[in-house]
């Protein structure tokens, strides 16, 4: 049996950059709010700490896509980093809530951060979904 050469597509590229970049932003400047002057957290640092788990697991899924040479199981996955991608965004403001004020950074810069990292991911991998 003749070794087949892998070659890399967009998507193999793309999704574990959007990955890390997600999860470095997220620890950086797109966080939820910070602790409360008494040291305890509002409800937007758990919602900031779902997602990075969620980014973790974004990460994770694109580089094992990277070994995978079978164009199933590459799909596959590139279903489950859509729907990762999806939870990740209905996160912040849905199923955890954010803080009062819309003015909090949790409500300014986190969650249309997430939303935006979530849609180009299940972009990206719904581009290798699609391709033939």
């Amino acid at each position: 049996m003749k070794d087949k050469k892998m070659t890399l597509g967009i998507a193999d590229i793309l999704l574990p950059v959007l990955s890390i970049v997600f999860f470095v932003g997220l620890l950086t400047f797109a966080g939820a709010c910070g602790p409360k002057e008494d040291g305890s957290f509002m409800t937007c640092h758990w919602a900031g700490q779902a997602v990075k788990a969620l980014a973790v697991l974004l990460i994770v899924m694109s580089v094992v896509r990277l070994a995978i040479r079978d164009r199933g199981i590459k799909k596959g996955l590139s279903i489950a980093i859509i729907l990762t991608a999806i939870t990740a965004a209905v996160i912040p403001g849905t199923l955890i809530s954010l803080c009062m004020m819309n003015t909090m950074h949790c409500h300014a810069v986190m969650r249309p951060f997430v939303i935006v990292m979530a849609v180009l991911q299940a972009a990206a991998a719904m581009i290798d979904i699609v391709r033939p």
